[in-house]
């Protein structure tokens, strides 16, 4: 309980949403803090794509981390990122130098976001991406979908291996998670109302674990799984009641007849929400800082609209603004 207690500190970081909607209030600091997103964004991947041409990445592979400890960390930062860039990239009506900016953005973090070689990152893009054409250029989804499947088709072996595994039941770390969740449930079932507290599950899961299974976990890499381990049925609800609400302030924002760069980026917003979701499918992202921070400054941005109201023209959406 001690340890539980203490860990509850980590909830802290959802201040980053009040801040970020404090300050985003003021036109001119949204359109400052997008600018060093889209350049910081650019910086990031290239520097990943740099280590991975450097052959300094991970496994067989060479995954790119980035400047990250892990590829599943600079995944799941690169997918968000591309979200919000490419969503301003193809959106009608955004002024030039926002655009150029945003496509030279989005186009590295693609980049990178394929060399970090991070399936469930993939996945979620996919999902981030048909949101957002869903939204903004309906017509483009099915040449998109088209043109990911040939290119899927046309990868060296390798890395076409490592697309295919995505829905292999038999590749070695898609068995761990189906393990994990069988482990997960068994936990859940023993602490079904509050959870074992959020704690590192190691310990338990070791005693938790489905016959053969040989990996031990300290988290479920799901976060719907994760939440309901430590926290519970009651945690599960509220986890579930804040994901909604999240959907539902970017989803709201698109009713609102926004400008057309704010409403591009609540539109990369409604698809970096979704992404951020798929993504949690198959990795424990909810707690990794690096990743929920900088979702954490999306929400608060949009949070920021919605305080703002707005049917007003921010300054500077065209012709150049954002």
């Amino acid at each position: 309980p001690a340890g539980a207690a203490w860990n509850l500190r980590n909830y802290l970081l959802f201040s980053v949403v009040w801040y970020t909607a404090a300050c985003a209030a003021d036109p001119a600091v949204r359109g400052r803090l997008y600018a060093v997103l889209a350049v910081s964004a650019t910086g990031s991947a290239l520097y990943g794509i740099a280590r991975f041409a450097l052959g300094r990445g991970e496994g067989t592979l060479g995954r790119t981390p980035g400047p990250f400890s892990t590829a599943m960390t600079y995944g799941g930062v690169m997918m968000l990122l591309l979200s919000v860039t490419a969503a301003l990239a193809i959106a009608p009506g955004i002024g030039r130098r926002v655009r150029a900016l945003s496509a030279a953005a989005a186009t590295a973090c693609a980049a990178a976001l394929w060399f970090s070689f991070t399936r469930s990152s993939w996945v979620a893009m996919l999902a981030s991406g048909t949101v957002i054409l869903a939204v903004l250029r309906r017509r483009w989804i099915a040449p998109a979908l088209a043109l990911t499947a040939v290119g899927v088709l046309l990868l060296p072996a390798a890395q076409r291996q490592r697309v295919t595994s995505i829905w292999d039941p038999a590749y070695r770390t898609n068995v761990q998670r189906i393990e994990m969740i069988r482990g997960g449930i068994s936990i859940f079932l023993e602490h079904p109302v509050f959870g074992t507290g959020p704690v590192d599950l190691g310990r338990i899961y070791r005693a938790h674990m489905p016959p053969g299974a040989v990996h031990v976990h300290g988290h479920m890499h799901n976060i719907f799984l994760h939440v309901a381990v430590t926290l519970g049925a009651l945690g599960l609800a509220a986890f579930v009641w804040l994901l909604a609400s999240i959907v539902r302030l970017a989803a709201g924002l698109l009713r609102r007849g926004l400008p057309p760069p704010e409403r591009a980026w609540a539109t990369g917003s409604l698809g970096a929400a979704a992404g951020f979701i798929v993504n949690g499918l198959f990795e424990w992202n909810f707690g990794d800082a690096e990743v929920l921070t900088l979702w954490l400054i999306v929400v608060g941005s949009c949070a920021a609209l919605r305080r703002e109201g707005s049917e007003r023209p921010v300054r500077g959406a065209e012709p150049g603004g954002v």
